[in-house]
C-alpha cells in the first residue's frame, strides 16, 4: 500500500528553506572543503553526524517559530533544547532555569520524568535532586525532604551531596528543625575541601545566610555576606546577596525606606532578572514604608508587579507580600481590600508552616471584622490569630534556645555559641532541664506504647488462634455449619431452656435423594458444590435461632427452639422447594436436586436428643419410601403419644 504524504505549504516551506540555509550556510565551507574531498570514510560519519544534528535543530527552530505565531509568545531560547530527547541536556537546562525561569523548569521536570526508563543510576540521583528542590520550592516540605535524604544516603557523588545538603539547610529554617540546620550546616562544612566548584561554595554560604536569617541571627548573616562579597558572584546570585543584606538591615533598625541601598538593589536584580529577589527586596521597602505610616507608597511599589510576583510560583513570598498589600488597605481603612488580601495570603499558606505569615494575615482579618461591627467573625479570627501569636512567640525562644544548645565544630561558631550560652546560662540550664525532663516523659510515653501495642498485638492474635480453633472444633469443613459433636452440645442446651421455659421445640431432619449418583456421575466436585448449596438455600428461609448441622454425609438436621410442629413442617416444605429450584449449571453439570424431610418435636418424641434425632430420621425414611421429594411428619404409636405435661426427663 502506497502512503503519499501531504504536501507543505509554501509558508512551511519557505520556513523549512529559511531555518535549513540559517543553519547550514556557517558550515557551508566545511562541507565543501572537508566532506567532499576527505577520503577517510569515518571523518565521513562524522560530518552526516553533524549534519543531522543540524536538520534536527532547524526542525526545532520551525517547531519554536510556529508556536510564535500560534500562540503570539516570543520562543523562549531553550526551546529547541525542550524538543531535544538530549537527557544531559535537558538535565543542565532544567538546574540553570531553578530559580531563573520556574515554568520552564515544571515543564522540563515532566519531559524528564517521561524519560526515567533511559537514566543512568547517576541520573535517577539528580532527578531526585532536582525533584526534591522542585517540591521545596512549591511547599512539599515532607516529600523533598524525603528526596533529599534518599541522596545523602545512597550517593557516591560528593557535589550532589553537597548541593542536596544546603537545601536541607534552607528547608531546615522553613520548617523550623533548627538543631537539624545547624548539623546541616557542620556537615556541608566538612566537605568543603573536596568542593572545588565556586558557584557551590557560594550557592552553599547563600544557604547558611538564609538559615541564620530564619534563626533571627542577623549578625552572623551579615558575616557569612561579608565572605560571599569575596567571590565573584553572578549578578543573578548579587541580587539575592543584596536581598539577604537588606532584610538582616531592617531587622536589626538599620535600615530606612528611602536609603539609596535599597533602589541600587532594586536595579541590580532588575539587570540580573532575578524575579524572586527583586519582589523579595519590593517586599522589605514596602514593610519600611508601612512602619513610616506610607501605606500608600507601599501599595505603589507592589500592586503594579502583582502578576510578576505571582510567576515567581513561589508561596511564601506571595503570601507576605499580599500581608503587606492587607496592611496598607487596612491603614487607608480600605476594609474590603484589606480583608480579600489577607483571605488571599492565608489560602496560599495553606500548604506552608508560616506562622509568622498566617499571624500577619489573622491580625488583619479580626481587625477588619472588628471594624466592621462583625463581633462574632472579629472574635473567631482574634483566637486564631492569639493561637499563632502564641506559637510565633514560642518559635523565637524556640529559635534562641536551639542556637544556645547546637554544637557547632566550626570555631567561630563555638565561640559565638559559647558567648551566648554565658550571657544566657541561667535561662539556658532551665530550659536544658525541662527539655530532658520532658525527653524523660516522652520516652516513658513511647515505652509504655510500645508495650500495649506489642500486649495487643499479643493479645489480638491469640484471640485469632483461639477464633480459628472454635471454628475448626464446632463447624463442618465443607458447609461451614455446626458439626454434630458441636450440634449435639448446642442442641441439649437448647432442649434444657425449652423444657424449663415450657416452649416447643422441633426437630427436622433431612437427606438428599440419590446423592451418590451425583458424585457418581459429575464428580465430587459437583457433589461438594451440591451440598454446599443446599445449606445456602435453607439458610435463606430459615432463622438465625436454628440449630442446624450436618450429621454425615448428605444427612442434615435443624432444631427448631420455641417452633411447634406446624410451623416446623411449614419450615421444612420451604426447605424442601428452595432445594428443588436450584438450578445446577453453576456447578459444571445438569442435574437436579430433592430432599427428604422428617419431622418431630418435644409432644410426639420427648425431651430427649437420641429420640428426637430417632423419630425425625423414622420420619424421613418414611419419606424416602413414599417416593422422595417430601416432607413426613412423625406419628407416635398410641402407647408412645405424648401428653402435654412438661415435667418429663430427657
Amino acid at each position: 500500500m502506497t502512503v503519499v504524504s501531504p504536501q507543505p505549504s509554501s509558508s512551511v516551506t519557505n520556513k523549512i528553506k529559511s531555518s535549513i540555509r540559517t543553519v547550514y550556510h556557517p558550515f557551508r565551507p566545511f562541507f565543501q572543503s572537508y566532506f567532499l574531498k576527505t577520503p577517510n570514510k569515518l571523518h565521513r560519519l562524522v560530518c552526516i553526524s553533524c549534519f543531522t544534528l543540524l536538520i534536527s535543530l532547524a526542525s526545532a527552530q520551525i517547531k519554536a517559530s510556529t508556536n510564535e505565531s500560534e500562540n503570539g509568545r516570543k520562543p523562549h531560547l531553550a526551546d529547541a533544547l525542550i524538543v531535544s530527547k538530549d537527557i544531559a541536556e535537558k538535565f543542565k537546562l532544567a538546574d540553570d532555569s531553578r530559580l531563573s525561569d520556574p515554568k520552564l523548569f515544571r515543564e522540563l521536570l515532566a519531559e524528564l520524568s517521561q524519560l526515567r526508563s533511559q537514566f543512568t543510576r547517576s541520573d535517577q540521583q539528580f532527578f531526585n535532586y532536582l525533584q526534591g528542590y522542585h517540591y521545596a520550592y512549591t511547599g512539599e516540605h515532607k516529600k523533598s525532604e524525603a528526596k533529599l535524604k534518599s541522596i545523602l544516603a545512597s550517593s557516591n557523588d560528593v557535589q550532589l551531596k553537597f548541593r542536596a545538603n544546603h537545601t536541607l539547610i534552607n528547608l531546615s529554617a522553613i520548617n523550623h528543625k533548627w538543631a537539624e540546620g545547624l548539623q546541616y550546616i557542620a556537615d556541608n562544612n566538612d566537605m568543603l575541601e573536596y568542593i572545588d566548584n565556586k558557584e557551590l561554595l557560594q550557592k552553599s554560604i547563600l544557604a547558611i545566610v538564609i538559615f541564620y536569617s530564619n534563626l533571627r541571627q542577623y549578625d552572623l548573616a551579615l558575616e557569612q555576606l561579608a565572605k560571599l562579597e569575596k567571590h565573584n558572584l553572578s549578578l543573578y546570585s548579587q541580587c539575592f546577596v543584596e536581598k539577604y543584606r537588606l532584610e538582616s538591615q531592617l531587622y536589626l533598625k538599620q535600615l530606612t525606606s528611602s536609603d539609596k541601598v535599597i533602589t541600587d538593589a532594586i536595579t541590580l536584580c532588575d539587570s540580573a532578572d532575578n524575579k524572586t529577589g527583586l519582589n523579595s527586596i519590593r517586599r522589605i521597602q514596602a514593610l519600611l514604608f508601612l512602619e513610616e505610616q506610607k501605606p500608600e507608597q507601599a501599595l505603589a511599589l507592589l500592586i503594579p508587579h502583582l502578576e510578576e510576583i505571582d510567576n515567581t510560583l513561589f508561596p511564601m513570598l506571595i503570601a507576605a507580600i499580599n500581608n503587606i498589600i492587607a496592611q496598607a488597605h487596612l491603614q487607608l481603612n480600605d476594609l474590603e481590600n484589606a480583608k480579600l488580601a489577607a483571605k488571599e495570603a492565608v489560602a496560599l499558606n495553606e500548604f506552608n508552616t508560616g506562622v509568622e505569615r498566617a499571624r500577619e494575615s489573622y491580625q488583619v482579618l479580626y481587625q477588619v471584622a472588628e471594624q466592621q461591627q462583625d463581633f462574632e467573625l472579629a472574635l473567631e479570627h482574634f483566637k486564631v490569630f492569639s493561637q499563632l501569636d502564641k506559637a510565633f512567640l514560642d518559635e523565637v525562644k524556640t529559635k534562641h534556645l536551639a542556637f544556645q544548645l547546637a554544637q557547632h565544630k566550626s570555631l567561630e561558631q563555638v565561640g559565638i555559641i559559647e558567648l551566648l550560652y554565658k550571657k544566657n546560662n541561667t535561662l539556658t540550664s532551665e530550659q536544658a532541664l525541662a527539655q530532658i525532663k520532658l525527653r524523660n516523659i516522652q520516652l516513658g510515653l513511647i515505652v509504655l506504647i510500645l508495650l500495649l501495642g506489642i500486649f495487643s498485638v499479643w493479645a489480638a492474635r491469640l484471640w485469632r488462634a483461639h477464633q480459628r480453633v472454635k471454628i475448626l472444633s464446632e463447624s463442618d469443613d465443607l458447609t461451614g455449619i455446626y458439626n454434630r459433636r458441636h450440634f449435639t452440645y448446642v442442641a441439649v442446651s437448647a432442649l434444657r431452656y425449652c423444657k424449663t421455659a415450657q416452649q416447643d421445640l422441633s426437630v427436622i431432619m433431612f437427606d438428599l435423594d440419590h446423592f451418590k449418583l451425583v458424585n457418581d456421575n459429575y464428580g465430587h466436585a459437583c457433589g461438594d458444590w451440591a451440598l454446599k448449596e443446599t445449606i445456602k438455600v435453607c439458610q435463606a428461609v430459615g432463622k438465625t435461632s436454628d440449630i442446624f448441622s450436618r450429621l454425615g454425609g448428605e444427612e442434615f438436621c435443624l432444631v427448631l427452639p420455641s417452633c411447634g410442629i406446624d410451623e416446623a413442617k411449614i419450615r421444612a416444605e420451604s426447605c424442601r422447594v428452595a432445594i428443588e429450584n436450584i438450578i445446577t449449571e453453576a456447578s459444571g453439570g445438569d442435574f437436579s436436586i430433592t430432599a427428604s424431610f422428617g419431622v418431630t418435636d418435644i409432644k410426639r418424641s420427648g425431651f430427649r436428643l437420641a429420640e428426637l434425632l430417632k423419630d425425625a430420621d423414622t420420619a424421613m425414611y418414611q419419606a424416602k419410601e413414599a417416593g422422595r421429594n417430601q416432607v413426613v411428619l412423625f406419628e407416635a404409636k398410641v402407647k408412645e403419644v405424648l401428653d402435654s405435661s412438661w415435667g418429663m426427663d430427657y
